[in-house]
């Protein structure tokens, strides 16, 4: 049988752990370091319509004198937007990630990533945009 003051003291460790896990995961307000990742650096070269076999149909497809902007969007699955404490979970930063693949002459020449929000590194959810052109 529980006491009051165990159930009330698991209640401030189950908040508190919350707490931390929810100010690690914002941290601080600024932005996430964009890099350079395996699969966004294996698109250079690619034509665009090995781009579009791989990667789909775009969210959005721009061109702009002779540069073609293809732009993806992938979300984080809705499980990796909730962290478990204790018995329970709760909700982390719904993230997600932006990736502009440029095009000149029918060849990628740059993939560029933007993370959703910016100060969450969502780098894992560009780089599964890309995983079927391997």
């Amino acid at each position: 049988m529980h006491s009051p003051l165990r159930t009330h003291i698991n209640g401030i460790f189950t908040l508190s752990l919350g707490v931390i896990a929810l100010a690690w995961f914002s941290g601080c307000a600024t932005a996430a370091q964009v890099g350079e990742y395996p699969n966004q650096q294996r698109m250079v070269g690619k034509s665009k319509a090995a781009i579009l076999a791989c990667a789909g149909k775009p969210v959005k497809e721009q061109t702009r004198n002779d540069v073609t902007l293809l732009q993806y969007y992938r979300e984080a699955p809705m499980l990796e937007e909730s962290a478990a404490v204790g018995k329970g979970s709760f909700p982390t930063i719904h993230h997600g990630c932006w990736a502009t693949v440029i095009i000149a002459e029918d060849r990628v020449t740059e993939v560029r990533y933007r993370f959703a929000p910016p100060t969450f590194d969502a780098s894992n959810d560009c780089e599964e945009i890309f995983e079927p052109c391997q």
